[in-house]
């Protein structure tokens, strides 16, 4: 497994967090600060106006008394050049009022020659050269009345006193004032989700890795440590997702060394007791070999040809007697090297002597033994008898098992110069791929009999020869043993 050394984050957790939080106030700050100046410019822009538009109304007022021209007349819609004054503009309306408190004048026609406190109630007073301002709200409007006295002249010379009123409107700067604090109010609304959306894709990047950490703990309590978890995040998590697999490699050597272990003692004990019956199995093998010395000499049919049939069988009796008295011996001396006799053999000769020993089982099952040669080269090869044969029929033996409800066991053999390979392919039940890899340990077996040595021991006779045994296997499908043999034995 990789170390945690091998990965190198960019960041640690608090220096990604503490940049994420700047980022995060540097761009508010600039969205915020770009708003301010946009609603600052407008609300100049307006600001601009009533500083245009108050002049203008002075001068319209003045141009009205020195030409003698009526207000309305000189304010837009009339005058194309003339400001606008109505309730929509910062100039609402423009009075000239006399002595007696009378509009002489007004931008408005109709109120013309109406007492200014019946138009404009608490318009201030002001003396010559006096400048009043005051505010008053009528409705929904604020307005600002500004109030200054002149002296002019009649025709005849007589000096009046006049009053103009200027009516400001402050509707219009304060429509900018509500439009930009909903403005503001909108863009913090749209700040405060854009921020809640990045900080949950935020912290989701950092969360995810601990949400990972905490389904594999899950998984590893139930029992699952075949897992790995991905390493990423800042340096803390990845430095722990690192941790938590060694961890986790830690675990599943102490569970491979437990399950070793546990195997060997059951190895160990099933040895000991194996080892104690094959010693009781001796005797009444060899009772049964002086036995059969008995029948042969006290027995014997007198009739030749019945004599020779009589002995052939009584022979090959004692042969597999003999063999089975080999095969415990080399029990008991398993784990030892084992004492080759070698001498030259026929591979097809040798299979179709150990098909005639399983023939009847073969038959009974319904298995039929197929035995061929891929080539025309012979099949010779060097190797000791019993216990080559002893491999073959464990692996014959083992294949027809496996076919209870019948089928088919396929011998090839593929002769080379060197070597010599035999396929055993039977179309039977199949090895669980969690057995696969056992299936050559002593004393492991699957089956309801048996003590698990017919395997290993196959494996280590052919490994004594130099050769090798492989095997594949799909369950449901079949299972194919290939055994290689060298054909001249070191």
């Amino acid at each position: 497994m990789l170390s945690h050394k091998l990965f190198k984050p960019l960041a640690s957790f608090r220096a990604q967090l503490v940049a994420f939080i700047a980022g995060m106030l540097l761009l508010t700050s600039l969205v915020i600060s770009l708003l301010n100046q946009r609603l600052e410019r407008r609300t100049t822009q307006v600001v601009d106006e009533y500083i245009r538009a108050i002049p203008q109304a002075i001068d319209v007022a003045y141009h009205s008394l020195s030409e003698g021209i009526f207000l309305y007349k000189l304010v837009a819609p009339y005058a194309p050049d003339g400001p606008p004054v109505d309730a929509e503009n910062a100039i609402r309306r423009i009075l000239i009022v006399d002595e007696n408190g009378i509009i002489n004048d007004s931008t408005l026609p109709e109120e013309k020659g109406k007492p200014l406190k019946e138009v404009f109630t608490g318009a201030p007073g002001c003396h010559t050269g006096d400048l009043q301002l005051s505010a008053r709200t009528i409705g929904a409007d604020e307005i600002r009345s500004l109030c200054f006295a002149i002296v002019t002249q009649s025709e005849k010379g007589e000096e009046k006193k006049r009053k103009i009123v200027i009516l400001i409107s402050m509707s219009h700067l304060k429509r900018v004032k509500e439009t930009g604090e909903r403005v503001r109010l909108l863009a913090f609304a749209v700040l405060g989700l854009a921020l809640i959306v990045a900080i949950a894709a935020f912290s989701r990047r950092f969360t995810r890795p601990i949400l990972d950490l905490e389904q594999a703990a899950q998984r590893v309590t139930a029992g699952n440590l075949d897992l790995n978890v991905p390493v990423s995040g800042p340096k803390e998590v990845s430095t722990l997702s690192s941790t938590f697999n060694e961890m986790l490699a830690g675990l599943r050597r102490n569970r491979d060394l437990e399950e070793q272990l546990q195997r060997a003692e059951r190895s160990a004990v099933v040895g000991r007791l194996a080892s104690g019956i094959a010693h009781e199995i001796r005797n009444p093998l060899n009772f049964m070999n002086l036995s059969i010395d008995h029948l042969q000499a006290a027995c014997a049919p007198e009739d030749a040809r019945k004599r020779n049939e009589f002995s052939h069988i009584l022979t090959t009796i004692k042969e597999e007697i003999s063999r089975l008295n080999r095969l415990v011996s080399d029990f008991l001396s398993y784990g030892r090297p084992a004492r080759l006799k070698p001498r030259e053999l026929d591979a097809r000769v040798l299979i179709e002597e150990v098909s005639d020993l399983v023939k009847a089982q073969a038959e009974q099952q319904g298995v039929k033994i197929n035995i061929s040669t891929n080539n025309s080269a012979d099949t010779k090869f060097q190797a000791d008898y019993e216990q080559i044969k002893t491999c073959f029929s464990n692996l014959m033996i083992n294949a027809v098992q496996a076919m209870p409800e019948g089928g088919a066991l396929n011998i090839t053999l593929h002769p080379n110069q060197s070597n010599l390979h035999i396929e055993f392919a039977d179309t039977g039940t199949g090895i669980a791929p969690e057995n696969l890899a056992q299936i050559f340990e002593p004393y492991y077996s699957t089956k309801d009999t048996g003590i698990g040595l017919g395997l290993p021991l196959t494996k280590k006779i052919i490994e004594e020869h130099g050769g090798q045994i492989e095997v594949e296997s799909e369950p449901g499908q079949g299972t194919t043993f290939t055994v290689t043999l060298p054909r001249r034995t070191a």
